[in-house]
């Protein structure tokens, strides 16, 4: 069965001698699987015992729950320990923040400038994967189909490289459509819910999984309790029940809870 996210891998606490050499990659997964209190509570736990004040700041920088403060704990990272071997990635994740504002040109320019500033970083494909989705989100599809192809080509064993190939055949049936005659479409009432995020780069993430997978889908904002909370929808349908039919299809397929949802 498809899925957006990689299996939860449940975290065993171990004494902070040993946690410390592991709670960067712990806190990494964490993140990514959406567990944010979680992988805050261990840094809670063991904020004493890290002795890399890099460290420290790589991983507030990770937790942060503002644009801005992330951005802070990443810039002070790189100006005070600039042979961190956390830099490269810190430079990776403000990239990201820029491609979440939506600044996607200045976001192209910083991952193409990491690639010339960390020549042996490990987040090269991940680089240029993203170099192609902010070509992709302005437009340029020949420069996105570009750097997908390389992600492709140089990284054939990895599974975004297999991601690559899905938006590259996505490139290509937006091309063919587009020379098709526009179509109009009814009125839209009801979608399918299919995420809730606090994290804008986490909505845009599930928002690209489901356009590769031939979805439409639209990323909306609504603001609760003060904060800003990112929903994915998919499809635009007429009746509730078309929508329900799609919401019963996205949760076989991909095991995926749904939330009927109208404009």
């Amino acid at each position: 069965m498809k899925s957006f996210y990689i299996k939860f891998l449940l975290f065993i606490f171990l004494p902070l001698t040993v946690a410390t050499s592991q709670t960067t990659s712990q806190i990494v997964r964490l993140i990514r699987e959406g567990h944010i209190e979680e992988a805050r509570n261990i840094l809670s736990r063991m904020k004493g015992a890290v002795k890399q004040p890099d460290k420290l700041l790589f991983l507030k920088g990770l937790l942060s729950t503002n644009t801005d403060t992330a951005s802070a704990y990443y810039g002070k990272l790189l100006k005070l320990y600039p042979e961190s071997q956390y830099c490269d990635d810190a430079y990776f994740r403000l990239s990201q923040l820029k491609y979440a504002q939506g600044l996607y040109k200045t976001a192209q320019k910083m991952f193409a400038r990491l690639l010339i500033k960390y020549p042996h970083s490990s987040l090269r494909q991940e680089c240029h994967y993203w170099i192609g989705l902010c070509y992709q989100a302005t437009g340029q599809t020949d420069s996105a189909a570009f750097q997908f192809q390389k992600v492709v080509k140089d990284f054939p064993a990895t599974e975004l490289s297999q991601i690559a190939r899905k938006d590259l055949n996505s490139l290509s049936r937006k091309q063919n459509t587009e020379r098709k005659p526009p179509i109009s479409k009814p009125k839209t009432l009801y979608a399918v819910q299919v995420g809730a995020f606090t994290y804008q780069a986490n909505a845009l993430f599930r928002k690209s999984f489901f356009e590769r997978e031939g979805y439409q889908v639209e990323l909306r904002t609504k603001i609760r309790n003060g904060k800003a909370l990112y929903l994915v929808w998919v499809g635009s349908f007429s009746t509730m029940e078309e929508a329900k039919k799609l919401g019963e299809k996205l949760k076989k397929h991909y095991g995926i809870q749904y939330t009927l949802v109208s404009e």
